[in-house]
């Protein structure tokens, strides 16, 4: 998978909530929100706990970039 279809559609607000997901933090986006990243493939929800996704993994490692 190339680095433009990682971040493509990539928002500030994304990448935030999976930071938030990596330090073991709380998500504070609405569920609508997490549902947007969810159908983006970078995260995954089973039985209430979001899981980040190799895909979502892939672009917090992929980091510093210009989300303009």
């Amino acid at each position: 998978m190339g680095r433009d279809a990682v971040l493509e559609g990539a928002q500030p607000l994304d990448i935030e909530q999976l930071q938030l997901l990596a330090q073991g933090r709380s998500a504070t986006a609405s569920p609508q929100q997490l549902a947007r990243i969810e159908a983006k493939g970078w995260l995954e929800t089973v039985g209430g706990i979001h899981l980040i996704t190799l895909t979502g993994r892939t672009l917090l490692e992929r980091r510093p970039f210009n989300l303009g």
